[in-house]
């Protein structure tokens, strides 16, 4: 005997997707706010636009040069020309002549103590450096002290380990002296 089959709950073999789908629609809502957000847009370009346009743009006059060969004779153009030059020299001399010693750029950055760094301990040494016509330091000692002994030193190795450029009167490398200050600060 067989088992009896009841033929109305059974779907027939169409081969068609019998599954029902939502329909896919957009949002009225959405629609709107996509068109109020394209035409906001649109109205901000246009007005940014337009009045770039209508702002004038101030100018200035073109500068007016005098033709010097027309209104003055050629010797008085010499002689102005003579003292013009007499005028300029010693100033460009005076700079060049005389300058402060200065620490070179390449000089390597003090060694911050482990001790002091795990402390979270901070503080500036102004340190005075002695020096020869080279730029090299003869003597360095410490005239600010920060209050902790290893900052004092570690500043002290640094500056005797650094070169600088020697200070110059009238045109001569000349032995000098020169204040540094050295800050440490924890991070």
């Amino acid at each position: 005997m067989s088992m009896p089959t009841n033929n109305e709950y059974r779907t027939p073999d169409t081969g068609e997707d019998t599954t029902m789908e939502p329909r896919r629609t957009t949002s009225p809502v959405l629609l709107m706010l996509l068109a109020f957000t394209v035409t906001a847009t649109g109205l901000i370009w246009w007005s940014q636009s337009r009045t770039t346009r209508d702002v004038p743009v101030a100018t200035m006059p073109a500068p007016v040069i005098e033709n010097e060969a027309a209104t003055t004779p050629a010797k008085e153009r010499a002689t102005a020309a003579a003292n013009r030059a007499r005028t300029e020299r010693p100033a460009t001399r005076q700079a060049a002549i005389s300058r402060d010693a200065r620490p070179l750029s390449g000089n390597a950055e003090p060694k911050y103590p482990a001790s002091m760094l795990r402390a979270g301990v901070g503080g500036t040494v102004v340190v005075q450096a002695e020096l020869d016509a080279n730029g090299n330091p003869v003597n360095v000692r410490v005239i600010e002290r920060s209050g902790e002994r290893d900052l004092d030193r570690a500043a002290l190795s640094a500056v005797r380990q650094w070169r600088f450029e020697p200070a110059m009167r009238n045109g001569k490398a000349i032995a000098s002296s020169v204040k540094v200050p050295v800050d440490f600060k924890p991070i």
